[in-house]
Order: C-alpha cells, then structure tokens, then sequence
C-alpha cells in the first residue's frame, strides 16, 4: 500500500517527495491579487449610493437583501472571492446609509428584530448587541414575541468570530428559550438546531452530542402538526449528527442504532429513511476491509502505481481538499501521527480529487490545478502519497444537474470531509471519522497505539 511511514514502507512505495518550492508560482499570485484588490476597490468606489432608501427597519432589511440578491444575479457565474466581496461591501454601505436615514432610538419595539438583523448586515456588530438587549428588554413577557427576539440574538450571535466566550453566550440564550412554555416546542427544537449545526460545522463533539441528543427529547413532545417542514431539517439532522459524532468516538453500533430509529422517531415525516440511509451505509463499513485506493495520478510519491491495496500496516485514510478549512486545521495533527507512530509500520494516504479551481483561480486545467496543489499541500505539512482522481462533471438527470462521484469516495461512503478511516494490519476499517475535532487527537493516538499492538 502506499502510505507515509519509513519502517512501512519497505518493498512498497519509496518515501515521500520532498516538497515543491515555487517561488515565481508565488509572486505571481501575490502580483495577481494586488491588481485584483486594486479593481475591487475601484469597483466598491464606482458604486452608486443607494437612493430612495425605505423608513423603516423591515423595509430597509428587505431593501438591503434584495440589493445583494440583484447584484449576485447580475455577476453571473461562477461568482469569484473578489467579486463576491466587492459586493458585500456594496451592501454593507448599502445598508449603512439606509441606518442612516432611521431613527433608531425611537424605533417601535416591533421594528427592533429587523434593526438587529439590519445591524448584522452592515457589519456594526456592537450596534447589533445594544439593539438585541432593548429588543429583549422591549418583549416583555409576551412568550412568542421573546422567542422571536431570542432566536435572532441566537442568530446573530453565532455570526461573530469563534470563540468559546461567543458559545457560551450563545448557551445561554438557548436556555432562556428552554424556559419557553411547552407551547414554543417547536421554538426550542430551532434554538438547539441553531447552535448544534454550527458545532457541526465547528466539528466540535461535546457540542454536537449534547444538542442532538436535546432534539430528540424534544421531538418526543412535538405533535404531528408541529412537524412543520421548517423543522424537518433540524430533525433529521440531530439523529446524523449524533450519529457521526458518536462513531467518531468509536461508539459506531450506538451510532447505527441512533440511525435505525431515526424513521421510528420521526413518522409521519417523509424522506427521513432516505436520508439516513448513505450515513446508515458509511458505519456498516466498520469491521470490514477497506476497499483499494485507486486514482490516475498520485502526489509525493515517484511510484507509478494507481491502485494501492490496504492490508499491511495501520493506516489512517484521509479524504480531504485544497478548500476545506476544517481539513487544513487537521494537518498538524495528522504530521505529529506521523512523527510518532511513523517508525511503527503505521502509514497515511491522503485521498483527494481535482474540482477545476484553486483558491480565486477558476476553469482551470487539471495540469494547473495540479502544480498549485503539487505547492499547497507540502507547505500545510502533507507530504504523505496523496491519490488525486479526476474531477467529474454534472450530467443532466431528469432535467437536473446530477454530480458523480468517483470510486473512492463511493467505496468509503465519503458524506463530508475530511472524512478518516483507521485500519487495523489486516485493512479492516475500524473507526470512522467526519470532521475534525483537536479534541479528539489524543483518543485517535491511543487507538492507533492498540491496533499497532494487534
């Protein structure tokens, strides 16, 4: 197999390629964002100021939205990171002059919601503080009213920069709307919905396990007609979630069982089996052999082998991409498993394919994409073989765009990355994992020091 350890990979693939160094590949790109900067900032300069501008807090959200809306259908796509900015910070002044020209200290309390979300769009996030404690403040004890207010001060909380000081603010709102009457279930079931997709995103477990888990007591005191469609994606979502998080504690029959039941639950609501039926499939994988790596090309390797089997070793199998930011924070975790296990037959391959863009690069070449990602990976520290397949186009299903996907990623059931499969000596698959917890590192170092010791 391939894979990045020295002791394991004697008769099998010689070690890692040093990695690429281009330093006119660099000054090239640093010149082409200069230049790119410079027009944005002619363009965001060039923008009309926005005229007849609505006199109240909702009109003026709207306004606001509808602007963004209209100049993202005029740019076409694919939309770029630049142009994408220039037009946010259209908005943003967009809906600064708008603020402009209200009253804020004398808005009626029903205009405040749309004030704190108007806030959030121009980007004055202290405003948008000071604008949900009278927005609280002016509720009153009316429960429906404070569950609206409670769940945009939730919303707007989650969009300030991560920090555990901003979650915990975000816990306690969620418990001020558990102190809802039973009446706002359905309120409570999308307050915990709120902050468990974005421990979801955040990939953090302690999070995820605990909201999850909330929903499911909730759903027990929902009524068929509170499952509302709105609600059906929260719903759904707590049973994968717990799910992926339990397995990537290596608790995958908990997890298969949490899925089973997911249907049960949840009956009366269509589409829940389907859904959870991919998820289902990915952790009746563990305990079986890990299907063969195969792709046209292979970096930081000089074999010239395009199928790699996986008995051998203890191998820790990485899909992952140049644009996922949740794969990049898991690369010094996956170098120091590598230091430490390396000389112990423990190996890494890293699974990834070609999308046709690099950063703000677009329609680019499989050659291009190719050389910028030969640079990328080894300067995040991954110099481990890497299998690139090739990037699949959508064809026309039904009269709608369907995406295939390639071999490895139907092999392994991949579902969101960066998706990790330990196998044991033997290439069964066994332990799972979805996202990347910094948590977690050290439970996965003590599991891969059993396998080693199988």
């Amino acid at each position: 197999m391939i894979y990045g350890g020295q002791a394991a990979i004697a008769g099998r693939i010689p070690a890692a390629a040093a990695a690429l160094r281009s330093v006119t590949m660099r000054h090239r790109l640093a010149l082409g964002l200069a230049v790119v900067v410079c027009l944005a900032i002619g363009l965001v300069a060039q923008s009309p100021a926005p005229a007849d501008q609505p006199s109240t807090a909702t009109a003026c959200l709207k306004a606001t939205r509808d602007f963004q809306t209209a100049r993202m259908k005029a740019a076409g796509s694919p939309l770029t990171a630049e142009t994408y900015a220039v037009i946010q910070q259209d908005k943003v002044e967009f809906a600064k002059a708008c603020i402009a020209k209200l009253s804020v200290d004398t808005l009626p309390a029903p205009e405040l919601t749309a004030l704190v979300e108007l806030y959030v769009e121009a980007a004055q996030m202290d405003l948008a503080d000071g604008a949900v404690t009278r927005a609280l403040a002016a509720a009153g004890p009316d429960p429906a009213v404070r569950a609206k207010t409670l769940s945009t001060a939730l919303r707007i909380t989650m969009r300030q920069p991560k920090s555990a000081a901003r979650n915990q603010k975000a816990e306690l709102l969620v418990a001020q709307v558990e102190a809802l009457p039973d009446s706002l279930v359905g309120e409570r079931v999308a307050a915990h919905g709120s902050l468990n997709s974005y421990y979801r995103a955040d990939d953090i477990d302690e999070g995820i396990i605990r909201h999850s888990n909330r929903i499911i007591e909730l759903n027990r005191k929902l009524t068929p007609a509170d499952r509302v469609p709105a609600l059906a994606g929260t719903l759904i979502a707590a049973y994968e979630n717990l799910a992926e998080a339990l397995a990537g504690n290596a608790q995958h029959v908990e997890a298969l069982a949490v899925l089973r039941r997911a249907a049960a639950d949840l009956e009366g609501m269509s589409g829940v089996a389907e859904r959870v039926a991919s998820t289902i499939e990915r952790y009746e994988l563990v305990g079986k052999p890990g299907a063969a790596i195969e792709a046209p090309r292979w970096l930081n390797t000089d074999s010239k082998a395009t199928r790699v089997e996986m008995p051998g070793a203890v191998t820790w199998v990485q899909f992952t991409a140049h644009w996922c930011g949740p794969c990049r924070q898991s690369y010094p975790a996956v170098a120091r498993m590598m230091q430490r296990f390396g000389s112990q037959g423990f190996g890494i391959v890293m699974v990834t394919q070609l999308y046709g863009y690099f950063e703000s690069q677009r329609n680019l070449s499989p050659e291009a994409e190719l050389t910028a990602i030969k640079e990328y990976f080894p300067k995040n520290g991954i110099v481990f073989p890497m299998a690139v397949s090739d990037n699949i186009p959508a064809v026309m299903e039904n009269g709608k765009p369907v995406r295939k996907i390639n071999a490895n990623d139907a092999n392994y059931k991949v579902g969101g990355i960066p998706q990790i499969q330990i196998l044991d000596k033997k290439g069964r698959i066994r332990l799972i994992i979805v996202g990347w917890d910094h948590a977690n590192e050290e439970r996965y170092a003590a599991f891969i020091a059993k396998l080693l010791k199988e």
